[in-house]
């Protein structure tokens, strides 16, 4: 059995925020401006190849996600496919 390296991107689950400091305007007041996302989340950050994810652990707002034709580059936003929800009805016979 041969085992291919495949390609895998690193993508952020939470967005990347930081605060710009306050700051005094021209009329004496203090300015708070607002807070600046500089990475949304699915930002690809990363792409490595690899064998598999098996003893990887991935840092706390971040993601591996399987990218086998190459789509997402570094600096590009990955979507990952929604959670599949499962319905469960119960009967109760009376």
């Amino acid at each position: 059995m041969t085992v291919t390296a495949q390609n895998y991107i690193l993508y952020r689950t939470t967005a990347l925020t930081y605060q710009p400091a306050p700051y005094t305007g021209i009329d004496g007041k203090t300015v708070t401006p607002a807070a600046v996302t500089t990475q949304a989340v699915g930002y690809v950050v990363g792409t490595q190849m690899l064998f598999s994810l098996t003893g990887i652990t991935v840092p706390a707002g971040f993601a591996y996600a399987l990218d086998a034709d190459g789509k997402y580059p570094v600096g590009s936003i990955y979507t990952p496919p929604a959670d599949t929800t499962t319905t469960t009805t119960t009967t109760t016979a009376s």
